[in-house]
């Protein structure tokens, strides 16, 4: 079984921009880096300003593609991440914002499911974590960037921010480890015959700054973990479809160097692990064999 899988698209979802309320990041400071990190989509997933009423999504007018300097395109994709009473959920494909203010998780999943979307929980474990795992998500982030800077917390903050200036890679190699809980969380699910699956949030902001360097640039949290979307065309639909299928894949890429020495681990739930360090580390996270997705053309 070969290391490196041969995506067609390559791509990051979770990303937020001024619209939000906990970023101020311009939208062509976005897209900039998603053209040098060499991706071919993303997924903006904004905070609702008001998440209380039916309206547009936040930054639906971002939809839609972008050359770069080199004439590569683009596509950009949105949703919404929504605050309810059991925890963030992100709402993929649906058509417009519903109400999440204080209302339990399966509610507004039934209404993004109304809309022929699908709804993933937003790290699970941290930022509040997620109540309702009996509720009909589709999915869960098993990866999450602002979850994986989180490792880096503690009393030693200070020195691990400074050491994330001077050495970003050795620091990032110590925030992206094999999210043990979240990937033990997803297979119980899978046993338990949930057709659900694993996604890979980088929860970008650009917002964390040490004395004016910026710790979290959107194009290092666009380069380090993404999404590869095997044989699918560059097109808003087929892209949805394959998210929704569980038909792409979390790409550690900081680790592309190491391709070589990964390990291919399967597990009863279907699903596959490129692993590294004798699983302390890994490559790749693949989803079950992805079966054809209802969402409407």
């Amino acid at each position: 079984m070969p290391a490196l899988l041969l995506a067609a698209l390559v791509g990051v979802l979770h990303v937020h921009h001024a619209p939000s309320h906990d970023s101020d990041a311009p939208f062509e400071e976005v897209v900039a880096a998603a053209h040098a990190a060499g991706l071919d989509f993303l997924v903006l997933t904004e905070h609702a300003p008001d998440d209380r009423v039916r309206g547009p999504l936040p930054a639906a007018e971002r939809a839609g593609r972008y050359p770069g300097p080199d004439g590569r395109e683009l596509l950009v994709l949105v949703g919404v991440e929504l605050a309810t009473a059991d925890g963030h959920l992100l709402a993929l494909g649906a058509r417009e914002l519903v109400p999440a203010h204080g209302r339990p998780g399966r509610d507004v999943i039934a209404d993004i499911h109304a809309q022929g979307g699908f709804a993933v929980v937003a790290h699970p474990f941290t930022h509040g974590g997620w109540s309702d795992w009996d509720a009909p998500f589709d999915g869960i982030e098993v990866h999450n960037g602002a979850s994986a800077f989180r490792r880096i917390a503690g009393p030693l903050l200070p020195f691990r921010m400074v050491r994330a200036v001077v050495a970003r890679d050795a620091a990032l190699r110590a925030m992206l480890v094999r999210p043990d809980p979240e990937l033990a969380r997803l297979d119980e699910l899978l046993a338990a015959g949930r057709p659900v699956s694993g996604y890979s949030g980088a929860d970008a902001h650009q917002n964390v700054s040490l004395l004016g360097l910026q710790l979290d640039p959107y194009e290092q949290m666009f380069g380090v973990v993404q999404t590869v979307c095997p044989d699918v065309p560059l097109e808003e639909a087929a892209v949805w479809r394959a998210l929704r299928g569980g038909c792409c894949h979390v790409r550690y890429a900081l680790y592309d160097e190491r391709a070589g020495e990964a390990r291919p681990v399967g597990f009863a739930s279907g699903r596959t692990e490129l692993q590294l360090d004798g699983g302390r580390r890994v490559l790749e996270l693949r989803n079950a064999p992805c079966g054809a997705s209802d969402m409407p053309r």
